[in-house]
């Protein structure tokens, strides 16, 4: 099921692409070949250097706006390899223990890991989390807490433990932040506006060659679509080709030393 975000996103990017080749098409034939276009020549002498400005202005808004995105990407890859480390290392203190300890971590462990990158992460993308995830990870909160394994686990040790566990869920809950935040509307109406400018720059300075003129609005209407499918793309941190569950995932199958005995 398509989420909300999702049809906003898809709306804005088929909008913005056509709106600026149509709005590249539209000034082309304003100042060309339509009855206004003597008023259009009347501006022939429009500086070129303008188009240099408000490219340039236009390039640093999606430089920032990519930053933006990136960072919150880095953020959310971040979470999810704290989370991996946490559950990497209450995985090697749970296999230094006698088998009737450990082997029940190691297996809460694996269920926790399976279920994150199997059904929690599809979600994440709509900024959805699982509730059979919170349930593992409290069944593994369950089993560190167990009378057995307080008795039986050195107290230093056990500390460790418990300080894993809640290391392990507060990398879930940063990670579901993260996956929660999605880009402002009023930014990609802002760079379509500059992108618009953009576009009237060149019509200004190509006014006497409408092929050259043609060429450049394809050029630079081409780009603006292509920072607009950049940004779609870059819509929410938690896609699968964007930040990936290996790190995660890899603690399903990890081989343990409690395995072997």
């Amino acid at each position: 099921m398509i989420s909300i975000h999702e049809l906003t996103y898809i709306g804005l990017l088929i909008l913005g692409i056509l709106a600026t080749f149509a709005t590249a098409g539209g000034l082309l034939w304003l100042s060309c070949f339509s009855r206004y276009a003597p008023s259009f020549h009347a501006l022939n002498r429009f500086s070129p250097q303008m188009m240099a400005v408000v490219g340039i202005l236009f390039a640093l808004y999606t430089t920032f706006f990519a930053s933006d995105i990136w960072a919150i990407r880095d953020q959310a890859q971040t979470a999810v390899l704290q989370e991996a480390d946490a559950l990497r290392s209450l995985f090697r203190l749970a296999e230094q223990q006698p088998p009737q300890i450990g082997l029940p971590l190691l297996k809460a462990i694996r269920d926790y890991a399976r279920l994150t990158t199997e059904v929690e992460w599809p979600l994440l993308a709509q900024g959805v989390s699982s509730e059979a995830v919170l349930a593992c990870w409290q069944r593994l909160l369950g089993v560190v807490l167990a009378p057995s394994t307080v008795q039986e686990t050195p107290v230093s040790v056990h500390s460790v433990m418990v300080k894993e566990v809640q290391r392990i869920q507060a990398a879930r809950y940063q990670r579901l932040a993260q996956s929660q935040k999605h880009g402002d509307p009023l930014k990609w109406f802002a760079m379509a506006c500059l992108g618009a400018l953009t576009l009237l720059t060149i019509v200004l300075v190509h006014l006497e060659f409408w092929r050259t003129q043609a060429v450049a609005l394809l050029i630079y209407a081409s780009a603006i679509s292509i920072s607009f499918t950049a940004v779609y793309l870059q819509r929410s941190s938690f896609q699968v080709f964007v930040v990936s569950p290996q790190p995660i995932a890899e603690l399903i199958t990890l081989p343990s030393l409690l395995d072997q005995r």
